[in-house]
């Protein structure tokens, strides 16, 4: 089953019936929205401030807009003249019993929406229903149209997966407050509601420490191309304002060589040649965790971001470590290598208390004798989990430490997957949830060429066009009980060829994509594979939605082709 032509919602609703034909209703002049706790109750009277009640102005500012722009649509299909008998909608009304839910994984975004029978003359009142407030804003997303065809309508919706994210990279390029502020935006648009932000990097530093300012200092690009705690807080209520989690990853031990700039008593192989002998790319560098200062640094820093992030979760990094470069350094060579010097090493660093309840007791991924060099990097582990859980913080790591390494995890670990799908059922062998992001299908750097310099090949894998991301079926080949620990998935975007004049460009419509596949599952409730046409004539739409929003969202073929799909099927 699929939506009419004329109604282009995205993501696809998980269940909708609607009237044949092509009768509508129109908004009033005087249209409002208004909030109660249950059908019988009276309105409900919403702080100004609150963020359900700026998500209602924000759609009614929308609908003032759309009364001023001719809406673009993929679409020819005709719907019935208006008359002074056409029928109007006067009120919406938000029928919730929680308007004050707390935003954080898990929470209930379902919501209902029903649009009664029309009969000419008569003025109708559409009403919404939702359990918490998430729900409403989901809701108010889709559509903010002046005119509602093929009514009645009823629509009961809710997501296959509660995280849904996407990656931005800022640490190879600097991407301003204002575009990510974009970002966030368009990601309401399409119900995506995770930003992950990959903040920190092996290239610059730009995230403001109050403890330590040199970090910024003298591991920024430039002293404005930083972010400041008031940046920060930004962008932080602005998701918030569109159910949208920021959650921060601050990448390490790895990734670590614009902390040395600051502190280069912090990381070992600092700026060490060749680079591809000791990191992924360059600068080299990787914190040192035999050194006592990295510890009083890091538990610093946990507790300040801590402050600065209120998600209940903090992504850990942990990928791409390289023994190369801890070998580097005599002292951590020697660690590895000598198993009855370890003991003097570590009395020289944080003491490790496992104060961790049990429900976060770490358990090894690997069975058999432990290397010296995951003892060392477990270490390391031990230390900044527990700093991390202390704060209240869950982890989430790379799928390296779970798949690649013999170290502790803490049961509460989260661990996202970017290599492969098949490492996913790899993980939950392990009794661990996960987060989806297969490099194969959803990330959205791939193909544009090896950027270093000298060098014409190719990117390491494949450019993924929209098509393709629509494709991931996260959980095929999983049985129910899998299934159960796939939190959701989150596509990609690595900075070392995007900042703020080509982000919109490479994010867009793509990771819209990616939000139908996160909201909807690439499959209708019988099982049913959704149909490409379809999804291309609402994508196209959507795409132009965010084009008028000023997102500089790429075509995704000749406009031409958005009218006549059928006539743009591949040949092959």
């Amino acid at each position: 089953k699929v939506l009419p032509e004329n109604q282009p919602i995205w993501p696809v609703p998980r269940s909708f019936s609607h009237g044949e034909g092509t009768e509508k209703i129109i908004l009033a002049p005087n249209f409002q929205i208004k909030v109660q706790s249950s059908a019988s109750s009276p309105p409900v009277a919403l702080a100004p401030d609150s963020i359900l009640a700026k998500a209602i102005a924000r759609c009614m500012d929308r609908l003032q807009v759309k009364r001023n722009t001719t809406i673009w649509t993929a679409t020819d299909v005709p719907v019935a003249d208006i008359t002074e008998t056409t029928p109007t909608l006067a009120e919406l009304t938000l029928i919730v019993d929680d308007t004050q839910a707390k935003l954080e994984y898990g929470m209930v975004e379902s919501y209902a929406v029903n649009i009664g029978n029309q009969h000419a003359g008569n003025t109708f009142t559409q009403i919404v229903v939702a359990t918490k407030a998430a729900g409403l804003t989901n809701a108010a997303q889709p559509n903010n149209q002046l005119e509602i065809p093929n009514t009645p309508w009823s629509i009961y919706d809710e997501p296959r997966f509660s995280h849904r994210g996407i990656l931005v990279d800022t640490s190879r390029n600097y991407i301003g407050v204002p575009d990510i502020i974009r970002t966030l935006d368009a990601m309401a648009v399409v119900k995506l509601n995770v930003f992950h932000w990959h903040v920190l990097d092996q290239q610059t530093y730009p995230l403001v420490s109050k403890a330590f300012p040199d970090l910024t200092a003298k591991g920024a690009q430039t002293p404005e191309k930083i972010y400041t705690p008031q940046d920060v807080a930004a962008i932080i209520q602005h998701g918030a304002e569109r159910g949208i989690r920021v959650l921060p990853e601050f990448d390490s031990p790895g990734h670590a060589a614009s902390w040395g700039r600051a502190y280069p008593n912090l990381t070992v192989c600092l700026d060490a040649l060749p680079h591809s002998t000791y990191a992924a790319e360059p600068p080299a560098g990787q914190l040192d965790p035999l050194e006592p200062f990295t510890y009083t640094v890091l538990d610093t820093l946990v507790k300040e971001w801590s402050g600065q992030f209120p998600d209940s979760q903090a992504h850990v990094g942990g990928d791409e470590v390289n023994m190369n470069c801890w070998k580097s350094s005599k002292r951590l060579s020697d660690y590895i290598a000598n198993e009855n010097h370890r003991a003097a090493y570590e009395k020289a660093i944080m003491p490790f208390v496992d104060t961790q309840p049990d429900d976060t007791k770490a358990t090894r991924t690997m069975k058999g004798r432990q290397s010296g060099e995951d003892k060392l990097l477990e270490l390391y582990l031990d230390r900044i989990f527990a700093m991390f859980i202390a704060q209240g913080k869950r982890p989430i790591v790379w799928e390296e430490m779970a798949l690649e390494h013999n170290v502790r995890l803490p049961s509460s670990a989260i661990i996202q997957v970017w290599k492969n799908a098949i490492n996913a059922k790899k993980v939950i062998a392990q009794g661990r949830p996960v987060i989806l992001s297969s490099s194969e299908f959803w990330y959205l750097d791939c193909g544009a060429g090896q950027w270093l310099i000298g060098s014409q090949a190719p990117s390491w894998c494949k450019h993924a066009n929209w098509q393709r991301i629509y494709s991931y079926a996260l959980t095929d080949g999983m049985t129910e009980e899998e299934q159960k620990m796939v939190y959701g998935g989150e596509i990609c975007m690595w900075g070392e060829q995007t900042d703020s004049s080509n982000l919109d460009s490479n994010v867009w419509p793509r990771s819209a994509a990616a939000a139908e596949v996160l909201w909807s599952g690439t499959k209708d409730p019988k099982g049913h594979a959704r149909p490409l046409l379809d999804a291309s004539r609402r994508l196209s739409s959507v795409r132009e939605r965010l084009v008028q929003m000023g997102v500089k969202a790429a075509p995704m073929f000749p406009s031409w082709c958005a009218k006549h799909p059928e006539a743009c099927l591949t040949e092959e």
